[in-house]
């Protein structure tokens, strides 16, 4: 479904991606952890080219680009096969909580205004907001800004969505509200990257959890080999710090 070949990334000639591949099935939900700094973030914004990738092949679902060889009409096809939800909610703060959902229906799939007003309405009412649809940003709080986010990324219904630390920017409060509709998606067997901090998300909700560090894919496997039986020594140290942390 998605397969990333030699995927290469360095800011002012320092290596930030070196050489990564991945595969993600139809349906698989994929969770990358690692030391902060370790290029985790670079790489999920490089799949979806926020960020251009140097090198690298990027295959969605019978499409592949070219870093080296892409025209702007492949990111744009690309772009519609994988949606990105980010750290800071990234909502339009002068449109109320239906017109940032169905703003990229309305200039991206050209859908008529009723149509995508109703398709947000219907969005909102699945992720539990119902009751915020002429809310602006401004008045809502910061997980109902994210599961916003969120609801923007289902509407377009993306071959896989993305998330680049999603709770990262919360309030503590709030992230429980935004994991379990993460949850959710994961259960309708929604295709699912995501860079995330939280270690306990990532072993109940992931099918395979991805280790990263200094550029790398180190290690991957199922959450139960990951945390349990890391065989690098890396993914040793890293997860035995984050277990002292829990338990500190």
């Amino acid at each position: 479904m998605i397969k990333i070949s030699n995927l290469s990334k360095s800011f002012d000639g320092q290596n930030v991606l070196n050489g990564i591949d991945l595969e993600v099935k139809e349906g698989e939900v994929v969770a990358i952890i690692g030391p902060s700094g370790t290029g985790k973030s670079t790489f999920l914004r490089c799949i979806n080219y926020l960020e251009q990738p140097d090198t690298g092949l990027i295959s969605v679902d019978g499409l592949t680009v070219d870093a080296q060889s892409h025209q702007q009409k492949d990111v744009l096809a690309l772009r519609r096969k994988l949606s990105f939800v980010f750290q800071n909610y990234s909502l339009f703060a002068n449109l109320n909580a239906e017109q940032n959902i169905a703003e990229a229906l309305i200039t991206v799939w050209k859908q008529p205004k009723d149509k995508a007003l109703a398709e947000a309405r219907k969005i909102l009412k699945d992720i539990g907001l119902a009751d915020k649809t002429k809310h602006y940003p401004s008045q809502l709080s910061g997980g109902q800004q994210q599961r916003i986010g969120i609801g923007r990324a289902m509407a377009t219904h993306s071959q896989a969505i993305l998330f680049d630390e999603p709770t990262s920017a919360l309030d503590p409060e709030w992230v429980g509200e935004v994991l379990e509709l993460i949850k959710k998606l994961a259960e309708r067997k929604q295709t699912l990257i995501i860079v995330t901090h939280e270690m306990a998300f990532a072993r109940e909700v992931a099918d395979r959890v991805v280790f990263m560090s200094d550029g790398t894919i180190v290690e991957q496997g199922s959450p139960e080999e990951l945390f349990n039986q890391p065989k690098d020594p890396r993914t040793q140290q890293f997860i035995s710090r984050i277990v002292k942390r829990n338990h500190g």
